[in-house]
C-alpha cells in the first residue's frame, strides 16, 4: 500500500535534465530502503498544482512536495488543517523552508533524510488569512518579487541566481516609502520604512535562517532611512548577515500585529510570491499548523504518533 506520494516540479533545475524514469527510481528506492512504498508524480505548471491539490484531499498520508517556496507555500495552504504531513525537496532559487528544516541540497541525500524523518508539528503565520510558512515582505521585499518574476525564464547559465540579483539591485532604487502604523502586544509606533519583512519566528542573528520554527511568534523587521547609501549598506548587511548589527533595522517578535497604511491596497511578497491585499495586514503566528518531515528535529516539537 503507497504510504506517500512524491510531487515533483518536472521543470526545476536539478531534476528538468534528467531521465523520468531515472528520477522515479532514485525516489522509490529512496523510501522502499527506508519501508515506505512511494508513487511518483512529475509535472509542470498547472499539472504540478492540481497534483498538490489532488494529494491534499485524498492521497496517502504524507505528501513530498519537490519545487521552490512559492510551490511549498500552495501545498501548507491544502495540507494544513488535514490529517496529512507535508515533506519538502529543496528544489527552488532559495528554498528557505527547507533550509530551516534542515533539509540537505543534493537530491539523493534529501530523499534519504525525508525517508528517514519522523512528523513533527511546526508552526505557520499567517496575514489576513493567507497561510505562509517562512516570509512576507513589503517595499523592497516586493520589488524584488515583481523583478525575479520579470526575469523568470532566464535560458543564461545560472539563470535564477542572476534573476535574484537584477531583481535586488533594481528594487533599491524603485522602493518607496512606507507610512505605517504597527500595532502590537508592545504598543503602537509609527514608522517610515523601504522595507517592512515579517517571518514566521524568529531568523537567526545572520542571514535568514531560523533556529528554531515553534517558537509560537512572528517577527517583524523594518529599514528606515531614505538615502540610496543607506539601503545599499542594509542590503549588504542583509547579505552578509550583520543586519542585526544595522541601527536603520529594527526588529520586534511578537504573537500578532495589526499593519495600517494610508494605501488602500498593498503589494507583498509572500514565500516568493507577488500578492496584493487589502489594508490594514493582520499578522499572526499559528502555534503547531501543520505536521512535516523533519530531519533535524532540534528546536521543533516532535508530533505524536496520532497527530494530524
Amino acid at each position: 500500500m503507497v504510504d506517500t506520494i512524491v510531487i515533483l516540479n518536472a521543470k526545476a533545475g536539478t531534476i528538468h535534465d534528467r531521465d523520468p524514469a531515472e528520477i522515479r527510481a532514485i525516489v522509490e528506492r529512496a523510501f522502499a530502503d527506508r519501508g515506505h512504498s512511494a508513487e511518483v508524480v512529475l509535472a509542470e505548471e498547472n499539472e504540478f498544482v492540481h497534483a498538490i491539490d489532488r494529494a491534499a484531499q485524498s492521497g496517502p498520508q504524507t505528501v513530498v512536495v519537490g519545487g521552490g517556496d512559492g510551490s511549498v507555500g500552495h501545498a501548507i495552504r491544502k495540507i494544513a488543517g488535514t490529517e496529512r504531513t507535508l515533506g519538502v525537496l529543496p528544489l527552488g532559487t532559495m528554498n528557505l523552508f527547507a533550509k530551516s528544516l534542515g533539509m540537505p541540497t543534493d537530491l539523493e541525500a534529501a530523499l534519504a533524510a525525508l525517508a528517514g524523518a519522523s512528523p513533527s508539528r511546526i508552526d505557520l503565520s499567517a496575514v489576513n488569512g493567507r497561510l505562509f510558512h517562512s516570509l512576507a515582505g513589503l517595499g523592497f521585499f516586493a520589488e524584488v518579487a515583481r523583478g525575479r518574476a520579470q526575469f523568470r525564464g532566464l535560458s543564461l547559465p545560472f539563470g535564477r541566481f542572476i534573476a535574484v540579483a537584477r531583481s535586488s539591485l533594481r528594487a533599491f532604487s524603485r522602493a518607496g516609502i512606507l507610512q505605517l502604523k504597527l500595532e502590537t502586544p508592545q504598543g503602537e509606533r509609527e514608522v517610515a520604512a523601504y522595507a517592512l519583512l515579517v517571518t514566521n519566528n524568529r531568523l537567526s542573528t545572520g542571514g535568514f535562517d531560523r533556529p528554531r520554527l515553534d517558537e509560537g511568534v512572528i517577527e517583524i523587521h523594518f529599514a528606515e532611512g531614505a538615502e540610496m547609501a543607506s539601503r545599499m549598506q542594509a542590503g549588504l548587511d542583509l547579505l552578509s548577515g550583520r543586519w542585526r548589527d544595522n541601527p536603520e533595522i529594527d526588529s520586534l517578535a511578537v504573537s500578532h500585529a495589526t499593519i495600517t497604511s494610508h494605501r488602500s491596497r498593498v503589494w507583498l511578497s509572500i514565500d516568493g510570491e507577488l500578492t496584493r491585499m487589502q489594508t490594514p495586514l493582520v499578522f499572526e503566528s499559528l502555534p503547531g499548523a501543520i505536521s512535516v518531515l523533519a530531519p533535524e528535529p532540534a528546536g521543533i516539537a516532535e508530533a505524536s504518533e496520532d497527530a494530524g
